[in-house]
């Protein structure tokens, strides 16, 4: 059961659909993608799928341990499990086997729709309690909207969403129903991630989640946010009265800007922000709230409630960093040989010996890193690309690589170093303006 894993096969056909969302964008001239902003959502993702294999073992045995254990019916996953009250020879003019087939439908469709309920208030809840939100908005830091966003996914909040899912556990739905589901309705949701649709017949937009509906979740203007919750379906939305219609165009990112392409940084920052709040508030009521309340809450005394300003997508200012083409075109191609090796180490991931997978894990959440430092234009980088350099080198050689191999490797590391330490200077020259510091440096 372990070993499926549709979205792993489904990846390639996500890129496909990225490529004819980019040909539709330089067609249409409608400019839907930035390079540092998609290198940083996917990188995020890869960063997402990374600590997904590290975590999956604890979160998947606590289901398995409430099936074994708790279950209220055994619900069969397929027609030739023996279930007890499944009919044995002909009822009602249908055959035994026509019973199977249309109880165990029955089964999935069920687990369709709980799961999606499901789904819906972990949703809602990570948009309503600050420590469930300090995972969640990892996937709503982009400024654009595009379908490297739906590849935009957090590594740490699965260590707080499975208990969502407990529920069907204890109903009787089997992993394998579950875990599908979970899949199936994850991938629905990438190609919701468009601008490119407008709209649906009426019909469909009434009952399924749309790209419409579910840029009006993206959104941050007031009107918009904590809207939409839905996976595959709005319908839990309507009924209990989170649903929003797409009006005016939305203005896409997070009410407190990340300004920042590190994917490492975006999983860790509202964390490291509540803590600081934490420590800041005086009273222990106001530290524990910190983590409980509604995200943006603050105590009186920090400055109250963070407020949700009106935004307007022509004069909205996005985070963009100016990079040299030729730093460019070094973390382009770092990233394209991180993205390629994880995905190669995701298809064998089972066949992978667990002490050169974590290594795998280490070298990919590490280049993820430095390639969103430069382009950030973070000075650090310049410390640590060389240490990291030096290091894959030294682990050609420490893993036994044939001396020609070893030596290719530390030739293109050579040429890797020179050719980053030619761009020192961008670094040098580059100053990074908050546009909301700059307005209250005016103000001042």
């Amino acid at each position: 059961m372990e070993k499926i894993n549709l979205i792993t096969i489904a990846i390639p056909f996500f890129f496909l659909l990225i490529g004819l969302e980019l040909a539709f964008s330089w067609y249409h001239k409608r400019k839907l993608y930035r390079l540092n902003d998609s290198i940083n959502d996917l990188s995020a993702g890869i960063a997402s799928q990374i600590f997904g294999i590290i975590f999956k073992t604890f979160t998947f045995f606590a289901y398995l341990w409430v099936y074994e254990n708790w279950r209220i019916f055994n619900l069969p996953s397929w027609p030739s499990e023996p279930v007890s009250w499944m009919p044995s020879s002909e009822v009602l003019g249908l055959s035994a086997s026509t019973w199977a087939w249309t109880i165990v439908i029955a089964v999935w469709i069920s687990c369709f729709v709980l799961y999606d309920m499901a789904y819906y208030w972990l949703h809602r809840l990570s948009h309503e309690v600050n420590f469930l939100w300090a995972g969640h908005v990892v996937h709503h830091q982009s400024e654009e909207y595009n379908l490297t966003v739906a590849l935009r996914q957090a590594s740490f909040h699965g260590l707080f969403t499975w208990i969502f899912y407990i529920p069907l556990a204890i109903i009787g739905f089997s992993p394998i129903v579950m875990v599908l589901n979970g899949q199936l309705n994850l991938i629905y949701q990438f190609w919701i991630h468009t601008k490119a649709i407008d709209k649906f017949p009426k019909w469909f937009e009434a009952v399924f989640n749309t790209p419409s509906h579910h840029r009006v979740h993206h959104g941050i203007n007031p009107k918009y946010i904590d809207r939409n919750h839905g996976g595959t379906l709005i319908v839990f939305d309507k009924w209990f009265g989170t649903f929003q219609a797409e009006e005016e165009t939305p203005v896409y990112g997070t009410v407190k800007p990340l300004r920042s392409f590190n994917p490492l940084w975006a999983n860790v920052h509202y964390w490291v922000e509540m803590w600081e709040q934490a420590k800041q508030s005086r009273r222990w009521s106001d530290k524990i709230k910190t983590f409980l309340a509604v995200p943006g809450w603050r105590p009186q005394d920090l400055g109250g409630q963070y407020p949700i300003p009106e935004v307007n997508e022509k004069t909205f200012k996005k985070y963009d960093v100016s990079v040299s083409k030729g730093l460019t075109v070094y973390a382009v191609t770092w990233f394209v040989l991180t993205l390629v090796g994880t995905f190669s180490m995701l298809v064998k991931v089972n066949s992978i010996p667990t002490g050169l997978l974590y290594l795998i894990f280490f070298f990919s959440l590490f280049s993820l890193t430095t390639v969103g430092g430069i382009l950030d234009l973070k000075r650090w980088t310049l410390y640590l690309e060389p240490v990291r350099i030096t290091l894959l080198v030294g682990t050609a050689f420490l893993l036994g690589f044939s001396t020609g191999t070893a030596f290719i490797v530390a030739g293109l590391g050579a040429i890797s170093l020179a050719w980053f330490l030619s761009q020192r200077h961008v670094f040098a020259e580059w100053k990074d303006i908050d546009p909301a510091k700059e307005i209250q440096s005016k103000a001042a």
